[in-house]
């Protein structure tokens, strides 16, 4: 059989199977994101099924939009942002209505957009999957899962389970993938699940993890799926709330995928009242597609080619950061709040320098190059247990250069997207940091933030522009995250608790509790004690 024959022998196949034909031997593929302005509709308002499928569709007819503008430009899969169906602020009672029954697919085949009988009660998933089907592309949409809870097995369920849910659908809008949020944030609309379970899902340009928001932020499920399983895409729809100067939704999801090596779609929705806009595309290489509006309520589809990674099938080794030992502080060091943590800064002078500073167990290092000294600079450490309001916990290692909004080490704390300052060159140094570092690089143009793009790298603890960055810098930093105390790279940590876990699992899940009196009360002395050393 010749070669010629065989190819069109597997097309036909493919087309009488009802399958899309794919090649396997692509070395990208059209990844796009779509940034909504989502219409909110009234809290405290219950209304009927009816009402709710109607107030959907306002949002769901501009997803359909979006769906046939990607297909039209050959997109591979497309994902759209948390909440972006029903919208923000509604209460659990009010949420109700919005909910469907979501199947298993591990479980049971099916085409919803083919089969629309075969689950009643299902128009938002048979609308997703048609708009996957007609347009030739994987959906990956967020929306609420309603299932049964049995109160005699989960006292704490409240006549039904209410789930924030990833849903996905193939080219031919066959439904493929769920997830259940594992880390909600204040939700009290929602359930943690009853089961934290990762999900992924095969696609012939790569294995993706799914993951919500705040997930994000901990180690399961992204870091777990990428660091011990070998995945290398993320799909991430997310409803991302700006928080200045580590945690702007540009800025973080690009460190992100630049600190683990994968490619990762984030697709936020636009309000901008509430501090939720930035989407992006992003790779191990780079941003490649992003936007911040942070102005006027407007949507925004994201299309970029990305590399196709296939899944690893060994583990990837914690990366070894540089130690330092009887490091040399630079003078004089201040204490200043940056993000609610406190930090040991410095100032700096003149238009080059080289400054060190330490917070506990790490130091960090700066050598930069800069146009003009009249804007203040702060370069600054820290090492420790961050816990914004007392119910979620990260233990974090940080390095930061950043720009203060006023003339005094006491204005470095005070938000600020302002800059003028153009740095030359950058390189800092962690040392003795966890083995997970996202570097982050966040600039300002325009009178909007931005990033920079093919100016930098980032290896092991070190983050190096040489060149410096393209636009004025409003921040750069070494985020570090200490998930447990295997991190250090085999060295001893005084941290005491052995991951940490987002304590909110207690708002509806008593029985969840991670953290025990005593860890936090060892927590608190270990704490008072550096402090008075540092």
């Amino acid at each position: 059989m010749s070669a010629k024959f065989l190819f069109f022998y597997l097309v036909l196949a493919n087309i009488v199977a009802g399958l899309p034909f794919q090649n396997n031997n692509k070395t990208t593929f059209r990844a796009a994101v779509f940034e909504h302005a989502v219409t909110l509709f009234p809290p405290n308002s219950v209304v009927t099924r009816q009402k709710a499928l109607g107030n959907m569709m306002l949002n769901l007819k501009e997803y359909k939009r979006q769906a046939e503008l990607a297909g039209d430009q050959g997109v591979d899969i497309l994902v759209f942002p948390e909440n972006g169906i029903f919208g923000l602020g509604l209460s659990r009672e009010d949420l109700a209505p919005y909910l469907e029954n979501i199947i298993d697919p591990e479980k049971e085949v099916w085409n919803p957009c083919e089969d629309p009988q075969k689950h009643p009660n299902t128009e938002v998933q048979q609308y997703l999957s048609c708009l996957a089907k007609n347009n030739s592309l994987y959906i990956v949409a967020n929306f609420g899962d309603r299932q049964p809870c049995d109160e005699s097995l989960d006292p704490n369920c409240q006549v039904q389970y209410q789930l924030n849910t990833d849903v996905v659908y193939d080219k031919r809008g066959v439904f493929v993938a769920k997830y259940h949020k594992i880390n909600l944030y204040f939700e009290k609309a929602f359930d943690f699940p009853p089961v934290d379970k990762a999900v992924t899902f095969d696609t012939p340009f790569g294995v993706f993890a799914l993951a919500v928001c705040f997930d994000v932020l901990y180690y399961d499920p992204l870091v777990d799926l990428i660091t011990n399983h070998g995945v290398r895409n993320v799909a991430f729809p997310t409803a991302w709330m700006d928080s200045l100067p580590f945690l702007a939704a540009i800025e973080f999801h690009s460190a992100f995928a630049a600190g683990l090596g994968v490619n990762f779609l984030a697709a936020n929705i636009n309000y901008p009242p509430k501090r939720f806009h930035g989407s992006g595309i992003y790779s191990p290489q780079g941003a490649k597609q992003f936007v911040y509006n942070d102005q006027e309520a407007a949507g925004k589809l994201l299309i970029s080619d990305l590399p196709v990674i296939h899944k690893q099938d060994d583990v990837m080794p914690p990366p070894r950061t540089p130690t330092l030992n009887a490091p040399q502080m630079t003078e004089p060091i201040y204490r200043t709040k940056l993000h609610y943590d406190l930090y040991n800064i410095t100032l700096l002078s003149g238009t080059s320098g080289h400054v060190t500073v330490c917070h506990r167990s790490i130091c960090c290092q700066l050598n930069y190059i800069r146009d003009n000294t009249d804007e203040v600079f702060a370069f600054g450490a820290f090492d420790g247990l961050h816990g914004t309001t007392g119910r979620y916990y990260m233990y974090l290692q940080v390095c930061t250069l950043l720009k203060c909004s006023g003339n005094g080490s006491d204005s470095c704390g005070v938000r600020t997207k302002n800059s003028k300052t153009l740095f030359h060159s950058v390189h800092i140094t962690g040392y003795n940091f966890t083995a997970h570092i996202y570097p982050e690089v966040l600039l300002t143009r325009n009178g909007s933030l931005a990033l920079s793009v093919g100016r930098w790298k980032y290896n092991n603890g070190v983050l190096n522009a040489p060149t410096g960055f393209e636009a004025p810098l409003v921040a750069t930093s070494l985020y570090g995250r200490l998930y447990s105390i295997n991190d250090t790279n085999g060295r001893e940590s005084w941290y005491p608790i052995n991951r940490d876990k987002s304590d909110l699992h207690n708002s509806n899940h008593g029985q969840r509790r991670e953290y025990c009196l005593i860890c936090l009360i060892v927590t608190y002395l270990f704490t008072l004690t550096l402090a008075k050393l540092s």
